[in-house]
């Protein structure tokens, strides 16, 4: 195959990844520094059988054409990384969390947003709002109505997942409407990779039609419509997990 799954391991990070293998070392260096956090021209790569038995390391050669076919890398083989310069500074240390820089955000400007937590429990009567004094009044059927009047079916998108929306997903616009499943508007997306959670049917209610796999529905503020062509999976240097 042109393609191998390998467990990249350093002191840093663990994670599973794929590359071609017509990657040359250099190219393979270059992709593994912002995984491992060790400058490419720093690093030595050792191939690991899964029980940790060594089988080779990998060094570019003289011309830098040798690629990662070169060597006997097998599918879930372990590609260690560790610093042949142990002195020199790291770009990254995952595992020390004072080098990663705090957002923080004033609580008045919090509390503006409508997507949070708190926003959630006021609308709902949760918590320290169930009194109901600082309740908004939102009648749940028409739930996100504004941001699904701003959506067409047939458009490609881009979903934001995550608590951040650090996560992002690709597709096309198959559903935009009320459901059965839930109050409120919502958005049916067909993904470009298998990474939905149905086919576009919920409870045996079809929305739309898909790829087992491919269908999923999302609220419509976490869709974003507009010039998101399929992305290639191959051309990624960090690749989802």
């Amino acid at each position: 195959m042109s393609v191998v799954t390998l467990f990249v391991d350093s002191q840093n990070a663990s994670s599973e990844r794929r590359f071609q293998k017509s990657l040359t070392i250099n190219e393979l260096k270059t992709r593994l520094e912002p995984i491992v956090g060790i400058p490419s021209t720093s690093q030595r790569l050792m191939l690991l059988q899964q029980n940790n038995t060594a089988v080779c390391e990998i060094q570019p050669s003289a011309d830098g054409t040798r690629m990662l076919g070169y060597y006997p890398v097998e599918d879930y083989m372990v590609l260690q990384v560790s610093s042949d310069n142990p002195g020199a500074p790291q770009q990254l240390n995952f595992n020390d969390t004072t080098q990663v820089e705090k957002f923080v955000m004033a609580d008045e400007e919090y509390d503006k947003l409508g997507n949070t937590v708190r926003a959630f429990k006021r609308r709902h009567n949760m918590g320290r709002f169930a009194d109901g004094k600082s309740a908004m009044s939102i009648d749940e059927e028409d739930e996100f109505r504004n941001e699904a009047e701003k959506i067409t079916v047939g458009l490609r998108c881009e979903v934001a997942l995550g608590v951040a929306g650090e996560l992002k997903r690709r597709g096309v616009v198959r559903f935009v409407g009320k459901t059965r499943f839930r109050p409120g508007f919502w958005v049916g997306v067909e993904y470009d990779e298998p990474v939905g959670k149905n086919d576009g049917s919920v409870d045996g209610v079809a929305y739309f039609e898909c790829r087992p796999e491919h269908g999923s529905f999302v609220r419509p503020d976490k869709v974003a419509v507009g010039d998101f062509p399929e992305e290639d999976l191959f051309d990624s240097d960090l690749e989802e997990m």
